[in-house]
């Protein structure tokens, strides 16, 4: 306890509750045997009983089950990154509609509401409000196709077949399964969100930004790459059509990887096996040859030409990979950079409770360059020492892309944030990024920052999630400015100030706020007139988390604001309820603290 008394007066105490220098040499285990207060030492176990139903590896009591005992109990619920909790039937959605339901008032707090499609949020107003789907015409039994048949965008696909009933010959109609395309209605927005959701933007916030800036760009292949890519697209392309109109389930579940990959780690190859089916036997193999590990694609030598320049002014860079498991991606990623000479760090830790201090670790040791999946650092996590951002890869949910990017771009952020797009143009990465382009307008627009026209003109739908054709995969001209106005409509209202005068407007702005503050407390302002001699330049970087240890000469003289003089402050005392006593053997909670 010592230790951590000195530690929290030094300011060096983690956010665990350990000093920053405390070697842990023990892990707790996932159950407690026991209770671990010192004068309790009680049994928290009991034998499983074959009476009741129970087995060791069931639990006695779900905290489900205490949850549904407890309505309204609590007065508010918070919960933050609400919308990690869309999916439908899913063990987290599960547990916040048991937690809204134990609370009387509920704060769901997000920085990405929708995704750009209509189903992403119906499950949360299901799981939040019933009430309101059920006075629309909606229940349990609803699906997502009804749902985004009213709400948003639906693509149905029907194929005409020639059919012999044995009279005469005429067509059939087969319809495909509908798929929801990006886009949501307004009455979405005006019955279910306008009278209940605040949107709170960075400029509310009453303070500057420093300039962020967003490149896309697009990349064409070497010839040889091009050719070979090209071959295996439209066979794969082919083979999973055939297979779609046979009715085969997971056609195209290969489409997506197999091409992106093909085309970011071609050291690899390509291969595609599809079982034996109707009118195919024995199975089909596509393949597509290796180009040998010692080959640096296109993408990868503007990688390294744009990491260059950023060291070279002296920034950090953040390297974005998606498929980064059975394809290698930051391996890959980190062995071109090593062999043009530049330095990178693989951030792969997989407890989330401790990737903030492996990320202080690596900025402790000035580390320059880092290599992660998009997934790691998409919620909770600050990269102020890291203001570049480059996508290697993108990921088709637009919540991770719009997270991810703006991980750096945070309050007492100093330096100019740029973020890069590297998408290679005639691919699925082009089809990839239109489609994300697609969504983040539309999600933009639920959120009130895009208008319709803007939104006609840049909002670009794809024709599908899959290329049907490499024509849909090339960039028009109008592309890139489409993104960069889209970004612009991101941040629009943001007070950005350039880096060489952030420092100075960021210091009168917090002079006013203080005067503000001041005058609504009743004090005098703070004098402006402050010569060059008794002013300093602070910076924020190295003050984050710190506090400041000058205390005034003279103590009188500073002044203090004690509000427990102004007011009158009496402690009521408030006498509980009364509860029923409890009979002998029976199961209760008692929820009194």
């Amino acid at each position: 306890m010592q230790e951590i008394h000195a530690a929290l007066k030094s300011h060096t105490l983690n956010a665990n509750g350990l000093p920053a220098d405390y070697v842990v040499k023990w892990e707790r285990t996932n159950r407690m045997m026991q209770c671990c207060h010192e004068d309790c030492s009680s049994k928290l176990w009991r034998p499983a009983l074959k009476s009741r139903g129970e087995t060791r590896n069931k639990p006695r009591v779900n905290i489900s089950r205490v949850l549904k005992k407890t309505k309204k109990f609590f007065d508010l619920l918070i919960v933050d990154e609400v919308h990690q909790c869309k999916a439908d039937g899913s063990g987290r959605g599960d547990a916040l509609h048991q937690l809204v339901g134990s609370a009387k008032k509920n704060l769901l707090l997000t920085g990405t509401l929708v995704n750009g499609k209509s189903t992403s949020i119906k499950e949360i107003l299901w799981r939040t409000d019933a009430k309101a789907l059920l006075s629309q015409g909606f229940d349990r039994h609803t699906g997502m196709v009804q749902w985004a048949d009213r709400y948003g965008k639906l693509k149905e696909v029907v194929t005409l077949k020639e059919v012999d009933d044995g009279w005469v010959t005429r067509q059939k109609r087969v319809p495909q399964q509908p798929q929801e395309e990006p886009g949501i209605a307004p009455q979405l927005t005006a019955q279910f969100l306008l009278h209940k959701a605040g949107f709170l933007e960075l400029p509310d916030m009453g303070l500057p930004l420093v300039e962020l800036k967003e490149y896309p760009i697009f990349i064409d292949m070497d010839e040889d790459h091009k050719q070979a890519y090209n071959r295996f697209h439209n066979h794969l392309q082919q083979e999973c059509k055939l297979r779609s109109r046979l009715g085969i389930k997971g056609a195209w579940s290969k489409f997506i990887p197999s091409t992106i990959n093909y085309a970011d780690v071609p050291h690899l190859g390509g291969f595609v096996a599809f079982g034996a089916c109707r009118g195919d036997e024995t199975g089909t193999k596509i393949t597509a040859p290796s180009f040998g590990e010692n080959y640096f694609h296109a993408k990868e030598r503007r990688l390294v030409e744009i990491v260059r320049k950023e060291l070279s002014e002296d920034r950090g860079v953040v390297i974005y990979n998606n498929y980064t498991d059975s394809y290698g991606l930051n391996e890959r990623t980190k062995e071109v950079l090593n062999h043009h000479g530049i330095d990178a760090v693989i951030l792969d830790e997989p407890k989330p409770d401790k990737r903030q201090e492996r990320i202080d670790e690596l900025a402790a040791n000035n580390v320059k360059v880092i290599i992660c999946n998009m997934k790691l650092v998409e919620v909770g996590l600050d990269l102020l020492p890291w203001p570049t951002i480059i996508y290697n890869q993108l990921n088709y949910d637009v919540s991770t892309v719009r997270q991810a990017s703006r991980r750096a771009w945070r309050i007492g952020q100093e330096r100019e944030c740029r973020v890069f797009y590297l998408v290679y143009n005639g691919t699925q990465q082009m089809a990839q990024f239109l489609r994300i382009m697609s969504a983040r307008g539309h999600a933009m627009m639920v959120e009130g920052r895009l208008d319709k026209s803007a939104l006609a003109q840049y909002s670009r739908d794809s024709q599908s999630a899959l290329a049907s054709d490499l024509a849909n995969c090339f960039a028009g001209s109008d592309v890139a400015d489409a993104w960069t106005k889209l970004a612009a409509k991101d941040i629009e209202g943001v007070e950005l100030v350039k880096e060489s005068d952030f420092k100075t407007v960021l210091q009168n702005r917090m002079k006013s706020m203080a005067n503000e503050t001041r005058r609504l407390c009743g004090l005098p302002p703070v004098d402006d007139t402050v010569s060059d001699e008794d002013s300093k330049v602070i910076d924020l970087q190295e003050a984050r988390g710190r506090r400041s240890k000058h205390k005034p000469e003279n103590q009188a003289q500073s002044e203090q604001l004690d509000l427990f003089e102004l007011y009158d402050i009496k402690v009521l005392q408030i006498q509980p309820k009364k509860r029923i006593p409890i009979s002998n053997n029976q199961l209760a909670f008692d929820f009194g603290f």
